[in-house]
């Protein structure tokens, strides 16, 4: 009973010639062009997300960079007003071994025992918008 779906006997079927039509490969054509479009869509669109994702990354490193930078520049300006305020100039004058002036001492200064000329200032002629024209 097995020998009835299964014979002995090799048959081997002449090969049959059919002639393609135009009409498939133009099909077959169009479907390759769609899927290629199709993929490359995808591909481009996949670059891009990638890349948005790395500008992403970046600006958030950025932002953070910029605030560490801010925090710096704060710091900084808090040192240099510290370091400028009258008390430390002071206070560090003082350790380098320099004196505050007395207002005593400053009066005995050659420039202060010197006469003044009253009239020096009066007689020098003044900037005026007059002298300062010229004529065309």
């Amino acid at each position: 009973m097995a020998d009835r779906f299964f014979p002995d006997k090799h048959i081997e079927n002449a090969p049959v010639a059919r002639p393609v039509s135009r009409r498939v490969l133009a099909w077959l054509g169009i479907v390759v062009v769609a899927g290629g479009l199709l993929a490359s869509g995808f591909i481009i669109s996949a670059r891009q997300h990638f890349e948005a994702i790395s500008l992403g990354y970046q600006s958030e490193e950025l932002r953070r960079q910029s605030t560490q930078l801010d925090e710096k520049l704060r710091q900084l300006e808090l040192e240099y007003a510290r370091a400028a305020s009258p008390v430390e100039i002071e206070k560090r004058a003082q350790k380098i071994g320099l004196e505050r002036p007395d207002k005593k001492e400053s009066d005995n200064t050659p420039a202060a025992k010197a006469p003044k000329k009253a009239g020096a200032l009066a007689a020098a002629p003044k900037p005026g918008p007059a002298s300062t024209k010229q004529k065309h």
